[in-house]
């Protein structure tokens, strides 16, 4: 019968890296953003506005993609506990 073999601590390891890189893709996006709202408080008129307006809603798009990256982080983490759990308890089942 074949045997397979599933590092979790490996598995897991890697999703504590794709949580970190959310992590830091989001501290990015409120640097960005800090910075840009900075640099249009001395802009006025349509083209702040207009400008204003765009720019949220790709901060908004990329703080959703940053939540997004985060959850996939947490399901492999928490897919390798659940399988690590589960072959334990197939382990010590005796047929």
């Amino acid at each position: 019968m074949a045997k397979y073999v599933c590092d979790f601590e490996q598995v897991y390891a890697a999703g504590e890296k794709v949580c970190q890189a959310a992590s830091e893709l989001s501290t990015a996006i409120s640097n960005y953003s800090s910075h840009i709202d900075n640099d249009l408080s001395t802009w006025s008129g349509n083209a702040k506005g207009s400008f204003t307006t765009t720019n949220a809603e790709q901060v908004s798009l990329a703080n959703t993609n940053a939540a997004y990256v985060n959850a996939l982080g947490e399901f492999i983490k928490s897919s390798a506990k659940s399988i690590q759990s589960l072959e334990e308890q197939l382990s010590s089942l005796t047929i």
